[in-house]
């Protein structure tokens, strides 16, 4: 496989802190490494509680009109062998709510090891690529109980099944399932993620993706049993459609820009507008 043909993709797979997991089963190049730079930016107007969207000024007595959150992440990710990778993610992140409240600290952290079972570039069949990943959580040293809190504030793991195909030299279709296990009382989770590339030329890329994160259990914010010290435990779910932009300038240099709103939510932030931009260098 040529560099563009992973690189452009997995550029526009950054994970971004708010945005899920949203992983790429397109792998490095064996032997090849890259260290991609985030900065996220998000605020919120309204929050949900339960099912219910209420404004951030009702929410916090008028001490704060909007929840602000703004991360920096680092990725480094490596190409063990033709179908193995490795990853990691380490980030420090801030978030306020006026006058009303405020945290910040280092992020919650990754290690994954991805294995890729079929890569539809090695088969004369007409066969998609599939991947399957595995990650270690790391809690951050944030403080986890609050409504706008930067993670779930325990050690967890992830695992997850990815699969993708390039339709031609300028379409492709990628989808992820996954489960999360997280210590404590915070409620296992699954999510999802769909997405469409589309490559105009070999250095520009689009995307269009839908994603879904939901934690079980029947807590919510407000409702019976609740209380401040149990916001890890709500049953917290994210809906989020985005759009991704990506240009490598470079063989091995890329730039990307993530817009992305949620569409639907429980226990959770409303974010009105989430905003990423990334750089990317391969070695």
């Amino acid at each position: 496989m040529t560099k563009t043909l992973w690189f452009i993709p997995t550029l526009l797979a950054m994970p971004t802190l708010s945005m899920a997991e949203n992983t790429s089963p397109w792998l490095p190049i064996p032997g090849e490494a890259s260290i991609t730079l985030n900065y996220t930016q998000q605020q919120g107007d309204d929050a949900y509680i339960g099912d219910q969207k209420i404004s951030a000024s009702d929410i916090t007595g008028g001490a704060a009109s909007s929840f602000d959150r703004n991360d920096a992440a680092v990725l480094f990710s490596y190409g063990i062998s033709d179908n193995l990778a490795l990853d990691a993610l380490i980030g420090y992140g801030e978030v306020e709510a006026g006058s009303a409240d405020q945290d910040s600290g280092f992020t919650d952290s990754t290690i994954g090891l991805s294995w890729r079972v079929i890569d539809e570039f090695a088969t004369a069949d007409n066969v998609p690529t599939i991947t399957f990943r595995g990650a270690v959580i790391i809690k951050g040293d944030y403080d986890g109980d609050r409504l706008a809190a930067l993670g779930k504030a325990e050690n967890g793991l992830q695992a997850s099944a990815i699969i993708g195909k390039q339709l031609n030299d300028q379409f492709g279709l990628s989808a992820e399932l996954g489960y999360e296990y997280r210590s404590g009382d915070v409620p296992e989770a699954s999510f999802f993620n769909v997405a469409a590339h589309y490559s105009p030329t070999h250095a520009l890329g689009l995307s269009v993706a839908y994603s879904n994160k939901a934690y079980g259990g029947n807590l919510d914010i407000a409702g019976p049993g609740f209380t401040p010290a149990r916001f890890q435990e709500v049953n917290e779910e994210r809906e989020l459609a985005k759009f991704n932009l990506g240009y490598a300038f470079a063989p091995n240099q890329g730039l990307a820009f993530t817009y992305a709103t949620l569409v639907d939510g429980r226990n959770t932030v409303a974010d009105d507008d989430i905003i990423a931009l990334t750089y990317t260098l391969a070695f």
